[in-house]
């Protein structure tokens, strides 16, 4: 305090700096013993028809945490807390169950095999709209290869009836079987519940040729491929001018189409060697294999269970 008497403009933070003193030791004030708080008595033990109905309503409902459990308990002893089926299902280890294992190994191994491991195993598909200055909204349907990114199909179209779904569809076949010749077997194709795709002649379209899938109502994150790329496509093209025509526009899109294919990297399309990004033409025509994207660390995580599980199995 001597050095701050002497020099009054000094600041109390730089002198406990130059001290290598922390502020928090500083201002620390240490409470004498006789002003401490005393220890309060032990907590009361759990009443036995409370500790009985707890852990009896959990290992009949073992999916549920302790304030679900808590609330049903409630409807028979309305007395009973949360804090009380916490105390409850802490004490007999119901907190943090695990499924059954068997049970647990098959779902793993299913949800690996949701995601595709080459091309043209699963396209989405979806509509976005695009303004035309004089000429009102368009719209362009758009089908995207999932696995490679690959977009198969740009249509700009008037309308996104049925007809128009199908024909973008058509285009994005076509534009597969040049690439890649006959596809070996039927893919999934996953849409959303737009009136094009639950129409019955869409869906007589589908029926014959892919696995159609539909996203469940309200929830667009099922989707989340697409809408992403419906980001970039508007990011990159549709903000970026002003079209005179649909012609023009259609004429536009063509060439965002060759470039997102062929010059654009992905950041999602890491090489399996490591490197740079590649392109979706790299992965869709070149066959390069890729990591699973690290936004899919659920898909990550369900894959390194499975090589555990079957290790442990083995051994």
């Amino acid at each position: 305090m001597s050095l701050r008497s002497n020099h009054p403009g000094t600041r109390l933070l730089k002198v406990l700096n130059a001290l290598g003193l922390s502020t928090s030791s500083w201002y620390h004030r240490p409470v004498p013993p006789e002003q401490r708080r005393k220890p309060g008595p032990k907590a009361a033990p759990l009443p036995a028809e409370v500790v009985a109905l707890v852990k009896g309503t959990s290992e009949t409902y073992p999916w549920y945490g302790y304030q679900k459990i808590a609330v049903i308990c409630r409807r028979t002893d309305p007395s009973i807390t949360d804090r009380q089926s916490y105390q409850v299902m802490q004490m007999h280890d119901l907190l943090h169950r695990r499924p059954v294992r068997a049970a647990a190994v098959q779902q793993t191994r299913k949800l690996y095999e949701l995601l595709p491991q080459r091309p043209n195993a699963l396209w989405q598909m979806d509509v976005t709209y695009v303004h035309i200055p004089g000429h009102g909204w368009w719209y362009a349907i758009t089908v995207i290869d999932y696995y490679s990114r690959y977009l198969l199909a740009c249509r700009l179209t008037w309308s996104y009836c049925a007809l128009e779904a199908i024909a973008a569809l058509a285009e994005a076949r076509t534009e597969a079987e040049r690439l890649c010749g006959p596809l070996p077997q039927r893919p999934f194709l996953v849409t959303d519940n737009g009136p094009s795709f639950i129409a019955r002649r869409f869906k007589a379209y589908v029926g014959s040729r892919y696995e159609h899938v539909r996203i469940q109502y309200r929830t667009p994150t099922q989707l989340g491929l697409l809408e992403r790329f419906h980001r970039t496509f508007k990011a990159e093209e549709v903000y970026w001018r002003l079209y005179d025509s649909p012609a023009d526009a259609r004429r536009c899109f063509g060439q965002f189409r060759q470039r997102y294919n062929t010059i654009r990297p992905h950041w999602a399309l890491v090489p399996a060697e490591g490197g740079d990004p590649l392109t979706p033409q790299d992965v869709y025509v070149g066959g390069r294999a890729i990591e699973i994207p690290a936004w899919q660390a659920w898909a990550r995580r369900a894959r390194e269970q499975l090589e555990q599980w079957a290790s442990e199995e083995a051994a």
